[in-house]
């Protein structure tokens, strides 16, 4: 039965959220020039506007999933973005509905993914460029953090790396967070958002420091045996997976990254 089930949901989707093709005119302003990426609640299209031949990126709600959940999510997605002024993150350009389906524009960032660069192109960190991506990536962190919110998807397909900088993609799992509360409970809730993101920075710094770990053992051992970090680099990873004392906000972070950098640029270990 669950396998049937399965098979049905898959039909349903592939016959209900179809994509548009190439060179489809969509909202009289957008012409397709290919198609990005399919996900789970949307697909997404490398578009050229027509009047202004700019490139930007178009998204594309689902409507296989439950209406409501997607129009929530499709509320949510682009009020943060309206909200969200950084260099590094995509600007919303419009809103708007189109044969029964629901879109948004916003700015094209050039560049590769983390995916791509790590997997596709096999590019190695070292250890301190590591910590000087994420540090670099922590600053617009800390920004969404100020402005209220959390990303809740920060994983290398969501971050795009042009001049050897982060940007940040993809805000379809982001939400709010109250910065200041008298509640005791919401305040151990709005840590345990902020440390979402936490742990994903950390996975994602696990990620590019296994880009220059080589071996042939192949019994699977913890990233504890298995890499030679600097003693702060282990100790910054550990709080961010929260295997020690995790941290409580983005500025901590950047601070011990800063220092970790330091020491690796001055000391030999």
């Amino acid at each position: 039965m669950s396998l049937v089930f399965k098979v049905m949901k898959r039909g349903y989707r592939f016959f209900t959220d179809r994509y548009y093709k190439r060179n489809t005119i969509i909202h009289d302003r957008y012409k397709v020039n290919s198609l990005l990426g399919i996900g789970s609640y949307g697909m997404t299209y490398l578009c050229q506007e027509i009047d202004t031949k700019k490139v930007c990126v178009l998204k594309q709600m689902t409507k296989s999933k439950n209406k409501k959940l997607i129009l929530a999510q499709y509320k949510q997605e682009t009020t943060i973005l309206e909200q969200l002024n950084h260099p590094n993150i995509p600007n919303l350009f419009e809103s708007f509905s189109f044969q029964n389906n629901h879109f948004f524009s916003m700015e094209y960032i050039k560049g590769r993914n983390l995916e791509e660069v790590l997997f596709l192109k096999e590019q190695v960190f070292t250890e301190r460029e590591s910590l000087i991506l994420i540090r670099d990536l922590l600053q617009v962190v800390d920004y969404i953090h100020s402005m209220g919110f959390i990303h809740g998807d920060i994983r290398i397909p969501n971050i795009i790396i042009n001049d050897q900088k982060p940007y940040i993609i993809d805000f379809g799992l982001a939400k709010r967070y109250m910065n200041e509360t008298s509640n005791g409970d919401s305040n151990k809730n709005n840590v345990g958002l902020l440390r979402e993101d936490f742990y994903d920075i950390g996975d994602l710094l696990l990620f590019l420091l296994y880009s220059n770990y080589h071996t042939d053992i192949k019994k699977g051992r913890s990233w504890t045996e298995e890499l030679t970090l600097h003693p702060k680099t282990s100790h910054l990873l550990k709080r961010l997976l929260r295997m020690e004392q995790p941290y409580f906000t983005t500025k901590d972070i950047i601070t011990d990254v800063n220092q970790t950098i330091d020491h690796l640029t001055n000391v030999i270990y």
